[in-house]
């Protein structure tokens, strides 16, 4: 059977037609080792993540301490643990948002955390079919079909927490921060400090 010129343009990784065998007998402990060191590594990277998420939730905590007791956002935290520290950035950065969270936001807050931003673009099917009349001026053209027209033009809508608002919470009339933190998930990064 004849392969298709597209089909055969396309390189699957799962092709094993032009596979060659060669057999090498001493690779095999450098292979074992290298699927126990990458078992090892998958585990210490388990470890690591349960001990930085643990990290992240007292220092995080700490922040909102400061925030609450202060009124006031408390920026980039110095923690001291015994001779190590490390500093707790807070960042006025947010995590993406689905529409549902985006309303219960909109509900509880108002309008100075959230924002919706719908980004137009072309469908290019429908703009290659047309492309000799694009230049006249869409609406009014003969040639395009009402579906086509409805179709021509796709969007994607992006929800998302207004930059700035981590550090004004306390202008949105709360009596502390710790639920909002939560709702609108900023993000949070540890830096080490060397010795």
């Amino acid at each position: 059977m004849k392969k298709n010129i597209f089909t055969s343009a396309i390189k699957t990784s799962n092709d094993t037609d032009n596979v060659n065998e060669v057999i090498i007998p001493e690779l095999e402990e450098s292979l074992m080792k290298l699927e126990n060191l990458n078992k090892e590594i998958a585990e210490l990277e388990k470890r690591k993540e349960n001990i930085d998420s643990s990290i992240r939730q007292v220092a995080k905590n700490a922040m909102m301490k400061s925030y609450n007791s202060n009124k006031e956002f408390p920026g980039t935290l110095k923690i001291i643990a015994g001779n190590n520290s490390f500093l707790f950035i807070t960042q006025d950065k947010y995590k993406n948002i689905e529409e549902d969270k985006f309303n219960d936001l909109l509900e509880t807050y108002g309008e100075k955390v959230v924002e919706e931003e719908t980004i137009f673009s072309f469908n290019p099917a429908i703009l290659m079919k047309h492309k000799d009349h694009i230049s006249k001026l869409l609406m009014n053209s003969k040639k395009l079909s009402k579906e086509d027209k409805s179709l021509l033009i796709l969007n994607d809508t992006f929800y998302t927490i207004k930059k700035g608002t981590i550090k004004n919470l306390f202008s949105l009339g709360i009596k502390t921060v710790n639920k909002i933190i939560e709702d609108i998930e900023p993000v949070f990064s540890i830096k080490i400090n060397k010795k």
